[in-house]
């Protein structure tokens, strides 16, 4: 069984306040003098800077958030001794060469690896990557494969809950940061608490499947159906619409003078028109001239001489000789106009035949015309068949495309649904067969919460369509920060429940953060509940505190001897009295 436990944590400069460590409860104690004022933050004399700098040991990376983020420009280096199973092994890293480490002691486990690199005294080199890597191993018996696969724990992500750094890590138990996310979290917990991490993480692959199936339609499903159902109808027409084309196309004969035969065609209507309308007007003139020459007659002396007598005239025999000779002149401008008539109508009658025989002639070279046209057309007109069987095609793909996107995602909604329920069934039975390892996780919670408040709280892990839910429950009874021993509950059973793996953290870190607004009752109930099972389990507690946040009377009670429990004590009052030796400024 291996176990990573910090011995020792030191520095290359002098000013530097080492700490040593030893097993069971180790105190951290940051003392206010008594004539520091309020402007003398103890926030400043490096509880956390210690926290920061075994992380920095551990592998961590170095921001602007990070009070050592200021020596990054100088030779500053720190140091961790650490007991590896039965090794000693001092591992180094300087702020200015922070992509490697350094490590010394019993590197027969190192010196195997490929990246390693041993110099003539002993001492190896190993990138920041393969030191991690290795303490994965470590630590968690994570290998380097499982790290780098999607959605999976990583070193860095879990030895966080072993050592809470900064205040976003004392917001609730199960995260360590405000940038964790839902799969992290669950992911993360479920390693921890001995859930199966892998179903979180293929919880966190359906959502991805979830949000290409979704994105970027926000429709209902009724909305797509009816889509989906447009859609097809239209195909159907399209489809319809594409073989009428083609069928056009195929039987379409060009007519090369398509153009000019269709001006002879017009001019060949118009001319018959026009002769149409003559032929009308010819048969209208053969009529008149008809009844005018019905109505053309000579005169009748004898009626003339009849009608002088009733009106009782008596013409001389001279008048009767003129008026013969006016009868007999009558006579002949009637013929001669019955001749002139008879003659027209006899043209006019000729005329007729011949625009009747034009007619019938035009009326032949019109129709060979029209079926010249009607069997083909010009190759414009193919043209523009062409075309619309080309826009009905595209259209087509695009209506195919549709159908095919809306059935996708029909599909992958069904897809992504059953899968939930598959793995909500699978995690179900995995989390019954499990029961031993995490239930062990929650008895820790409820015996320390337990011994803290004589009334214990609830740890769950339940499961949703979502994934893995953890929460606790506190009865709080009106004292004072509940919220944050729920914390230091859920990490103070990880920790045990973690001491009877084969490889796991020897130790467990807590801030003063911990501690801020918390009952004195409690924070001595902590430190001896910690002090207990950290020496029984052989791990280390290193609590990290306020002078005037340790209740001394309470902890007398428990007759816990606290201050010889106190590794290294930091002050306000000097800067050689702070962990570096000096003060950036206030904090």
């Amino acid at each position: 069984m291996a176990s990573l436990k910090i011995r020792r944590v030191h520095a290359n400069k002098a000013s530097f306040r080492e700490v040593r460590l030893q097993d069971g409860l180790n105190v951290i104690l940051a003392e206010r003098s008594e004539g520091s004022t309020e402007r003398d933050s103890r926030n400043g004399v490096g509880k956390s800077t210690l926290v920061e700098i075994i992380h920095f040991c551990l592998g961590s990376s170095v921001t602007q958030k990070n009070v050592i983020y200021q020596l990054r420009d100088t030779d500053w280096a720190f140091s961790l001794d650490l007991e590896i199973g039965s090794d000693s092994v001092t591992v180094t890293r300087a702020l200015e060469a922070h992509t490697t480490v350094t490590l010394t002691g019993d590197t027969g486990l190192f010196t195997e690896l490929n990246s390693a690199k041993t110099s003539l005294s002993g001492a190896v080199e190993l990138p920041l990557k393969a030191w991690k890597d290795l303490l994965g191993a470590i630590c968690f018996g994570i290998s380097s494969d499982a790290s780098e696969m999607k959605y999976a724990p990583t070193y860095r992500a879990l030895i966080s809950y072993f050592a809470r750094s900064a205040r976003d890590a004392y917001l609730e138990p199960f995260t360590t940061s405000r940038q964790i996310r839902s799969w992290q979290k669950q992911v993360y917990n479920a390693f921890l608490v001995g859930l199966n991490w892998r179903q979180a993480a293929e919880w966190q692959s359906l959502k991805d499947d979830e949000k290409k199936v979704r994105v970027p339609s926000h429709a209902t499903a009724a909305q797509k159906r009816s889509a989906l159902a447009g859609f097809e109808n239209e195909r159907l027409r399209l489809i319809s619409d594409q073989r009428r084309l083609r069928e056009q196309i195929d039987s379409f004969r060009v007519v090369p003078e398509y153009a000019e035969i269709e001006a002879q065609t017009r001019s060949i209507t118009d001319e018959m028109r026009e002769l149409a309308n003559e032929s009308t007007v010819v048969t209208q003139m053969i009529t008149r001239y008809e009844e005018q020459m019905l109505s053309e007659s000579p005169g009748d002396l004898d009626r003339v001489k009849e009608i002088y007598r009733e009106a009782g005239l008596l013409f001389p025999e001279t008048v009767n000789r003129d008026l013969a000779e006016v009868i007999q002149f009558h006579h002949d401008v009637t013929t001669h106009r019955r001749e002139y008539l008879q003659h027209e109508v006899t043209r006019l009658r000729a005329r007729s035949g011949e625009i009747k025989s034009i007619l019938e002639q035009r009326d032949v070279q019109r129709s060979e015309l029209v079926r010249t046209l009607s069997e083909g057309g010009a190759v414009e007109d193919l043209g523009r068949l062409q075309f619309n069987l080309g826009r009905t095609q595209e259209r087509l793909e695009e209506v195919d495309k549709k159908i095919r996107e809306l059935e996708s995602v029909a599909a992958g909604e069904a897809t992504v649904a059953s899968g939930r329920q598959a793995l909500l069934s699978r995690a179900l039975l995995d989390r019954a067969e499990r029961r031993p390892r995490w239930s062990e996780v929650i008895s820790k919670f409820i015996e320390v919460t337990g011994y803290l408040y004589d009334r214990p709280g609830e740890l769950s892990f339940g499961l949703s369509e979502n994934g893995f839910t953890f929460e606790t429950k506190m009865q709080r009874g009106g004292s004072n920060g509940v919220d944050l021993m729920a914390i230091y509950s859920y990490d103070i059973s990880i920790a045990q429940v973690w001491q009877g793996h084969q490889n796991h953290p020897g130790f467990l870190v807590h801030d003063s953060l911990m501690f801020e607004g918390v009952d004195e009752r409690q924070i001595a109930l902590a430190l001896n509940y910690a002090h207990l099972r950290a020496s029984e389990g052989n791990f280390q507690y290193i609590a990290l505190i306020n002078s005037d946040n340790v209740p001394v009377g309470d902890l007398q009670e428990l007759k816990l001897n606290w201050r010889e429990c106190v590794r290294l004590t930091l002050g306000d009052s000097t800067p050689e009295e702070t962990l570096l030796g000096f003060r950036f400024g206030r904090q």
